[in-house]
């Protein structure tokens, strides 16, 4: 009982702290816009470029005690862990919403969360150290598994909308529009999404005086996408050669729909060996229980067991 009781007020605390940092954030928060408004000047609105909110109503309630714990975690000697969370975090497309040092802090909260769980659930249900373990452990790769989640989503995303975003870019320049000119409007006119956004800090990088060779360069290196590479490297072979745009554009759409396509092929042939554990896992085992178990039953009662 007294680790159950070490349990709940653990985890009464981050809940305590979480509420009052976001109780003081919030108070802060309404001074500034109560100081704004007598001095009468508008409060600007910060958003990301992307035009998405800040993230879920939880990321939201525990953000200052995340930037709270990330304000520490700057202090801590990770080089290599923090390069490879803000590249990921990049990867997802949250570099606007959270730091490298944030989704640490994250880390921290819900293995400590967890570990108050795995006592409680140590001193209450079952006195077994693996279990424990097995949730603090989980607690722990958790947010890596959400991240690489999010990665994932958001180049299938872009994989599905890049061939019809070339074709239309295409058209667009074999109408006479230049290819900033055309990528522009796209951007205007097309629902905004995960591509939209990459083509979006492409423009930006444009309009601050980066060369369109190094503005693709950095969007590529951004999204990390095999397809979105070769699209950046041959417009930027084009624009060194002088060639044509239309084609070069037309070629790369081409390639990318047939790579599409490979890939659905080799989903389609890996599904049959995908779904072999399934079926020995949950399907073979309750069949043969529907078949074997009244059986046993009837030769239970038949008395015929007795004979061996």
């Amino acid at each position: 009982m007294l680790i159950a009781a070490l349990a709940l007020i653990l985890v009464a605390t981050v809940l305590v702290v979480a509420w009052w940092l976001s109780r003081r954030s919030k108070g802060k928060a309404a001074r500034t816009e109560l100081r704004v408004e007598s001095t009468g000047n508008p409060k600007p609105e910060v958003r990301s470029p992307s035009g998405e909110s800040d993230g879920p109503a939880l990321l939201l309630t525990f953000r200052p005690l995340i930037r709270y714990l990330a304000a520490y975690n700057k202090l801590l000697p990770l080089p290599g862990i923090r390069e490879r969370y803000a590249h990921q975090i990049e990867r997802a497309g949250l570099r606007f919403e959270l730091t490298a040092d944030e989704f640490i802090a994250i880390k921290e909260i819900v293995v400590l969360v967890m570990a108050a769980v795995a006592l409680l659930v140590y001193s209450t249900v079952m006195q077994n150290w693996m279990i424990a373990a097995a949730l603090v452990f989980g607690g722990f790769v958790l947010p890596d598994l959400r991240l690489s989640s999010a990665v994932k989503k958001r180049e299938q995303n872009c994989l599905r909308a890049l061939p019809g975003f070339l074709d239309l870019l295409a058209l667009s320049v074999e109408a006479g529009m230049g290819f900033d000119s055309a990528v522009r409007k796209l951007t205007e006119v097309l629902e905004p999404g995960p591509l939209i956004g990459v083509f979006q800090s492409f423009l930006r990088n444009m309009n601050v005086g980066k060369p369109r060779a190094e503005a693709l360069k950095e969007a590529s290196r951004r999204l990390d996408l095999p397809d979105f590479t070769a699209f950046a490297n041959g417009v930027i072979q084009a624009t060194e050669t002088g060639a044509s745009m239309g084609p070069v554009l037309r070629t790369e759409s081409g390639e990318m729909l047939f790579r599409r396509f490979e890939r659905a092929e080799k989903a389609g042939y890996e599904l049959p060996v995908k779904i072999l554990f399934p079926l020995f896992a949950f399907v073979f085992p309750s069949t043969f229980l529907m078949i074997l178990g009244p059986l046993y039953f009837q030769f239970k009662a038949s008395g015929a067991a007795g004979a061996f």
